[in-house]
């Protein structure tokens, strides 16, 4: 398979800034560098909306795409909720999965964040987010500039997994997931994507916009278990089925 990294015409040059090196998480071998710009206030939606197709993701205020030398494995994903048929296994995670409460709220809670370190400390034990206060976790949130809610999923009452995700035009983006380490027989990674693809339909969103994958990474394999997936290689959409054919 072919890929090659994917960049956005910068036209605007003052308004776009590349980051410094530093180590990759997935891959400790590789530095890693950003293209990055800021996201001004909600006038800037209609130009998230453009990135975001073009492969940017978002943190805080910022729209980031990776630029990094010599490599070019980080592929950004989508699932398009139209053409989705669940597998059986995913068949198997809703079911599991019927027990959960869903709650959509706007509001950034100690709760949430208190579960969102705990995942942290499980999951990215190394990660530079485990230096987050809260006022970091709540900026994620209502420092967007967009639309952004906090999809939450309870067991018994006790608030077990949940997901920061922007509502775009016509998508969801799942900036961040996190769940409770203890609870992995229900495969909450898996379960919330399955569910925003259950609940998009509700808020006429086609796409579902997971980040970055790459190829042989543990961590990220998930993401390409859905048979609507696309990738973004050289500046279009494929089915990922399409190209892992050729």
């Amino acid at each position: 398979m072919v890929t090659k990294l994917n960049k956005l015409e910068n036209t605007h040059k003052e308004d776009f800034y590349i980051s410094d090196s530093t180590e990759c998480v997935y891959q400790p071998d590789q530095k890693e560098r950003k293209l990055f710009t800021f996201i001004k206030g909600s006038k800037d939606k209609d130009f998230y909306n453009l990135l975001i197709s073009r492969g940017f993701r978002r943190s805080q205020n910022i729209l980031y795409n990776q630029v990094c030398e010599g490599c070019n494995k980080c592929i950004p994903i989508r699932i398009k909720t139209n053409n989705f048929k669940a597998k059986k296994n995913q068949k198997r995670v809703l079911s599991k999965g019927k027990i959960f409460q869903r709650n959509i709220t706007e509001k950034a809670t100690y709760e949430q964040f208190y579960l969102f370190k705990e995942y942290l400390n499980y999951k990215h034990p190394d990660s530079e987010m485990n230096d987050m206060i809260f006022a970091d976790y709540y900026s994620m949130i209502k420092n967007s500039g967009i639309d952004t809610k906090i999809i939450e999923y309870r067991l018994d009452n006790i608030l077990i997994s949940s997901c920061i995700t922007d509502f775009l035009d016509d998508a969801l983006s799942m900036v961040y997931s996190f769940y409770s380490p203890y609870l992995k027989k229900y495969s909450l990674g898996k379960f919330m994507i399955l569910d925003h693809i259950a609940f998009s339909e509700k808020y006429n969103k086609e796409l579902i916009y997971l980040g970055y994958w790459i190829s042989g990474c543990k961590e990220m394999e998930y993401k390409k278990d859905f048979i609507s997936s696309e990738i973004l290689i050289n500046g279009e959409w494929i089915s990922y089925e399409k190209e892992n054919k050729k």
